[in-house]
């Protein structure tokens, strides 16, 4: 059975602040972090090694959030490699988005500012659905 020290986490935002907080909040609970800025940079690392979750945020320039979780998917399937769970990070309540979200089967959405215990139990809970 893997620990939190074997998960690998990647999450994406365009926000440095938002950035750093993801990291120190992944680091402290064990996790192994890579944090990118936008969708260029997270399907590099997705192609460079195995991740255990995805979390994004939705509105950045460029590629948004669902579009990397859709590269992410076509990656995996083609590389015969087993779906990533996702978590989507918004700070908007944005019901066309979430609408989206549901039809692709995101089940996890963190509105932002969100509360550490929140936002971790979250994780977990997507961990554990493996």
């Amino acid at each position: 059975m893997m620990t939190k020290k074997t998960k690998r986490v990647l999450a994406v935002d365009d926000d440095g602040l938002v950035r750093k907080t993801l990291e120190i909040f992944l680091r402290e609970a064990g996790y192994q972090p890579t944090v990118v800025s936008g969708g260029d940079e997270a399907l590099a690392a997705l192609s460079e090694q195995h991740f255990d979750l995805l979390i994004t945020d939705i509105r950045m320039p460029g590629m948004d959030g669902l579009q990397i979780i859709q590269a992410s998917r076509d990656y995996c399937r083609q590389m015969g490699k087993p779906p990533i769970p996702e978590i989507v990070l918004t700070a908007y309540n944005d019901e066309p988005v979430k609408q989206s979200a549901a039809r692709m089967g995101i089940r996890d959405f963190i509105l932002k500012p969100f509360r550490a215990e929140e936002f971790l139990r979250t994780l977990e809970r997507n961990l554990l659905s493996r």
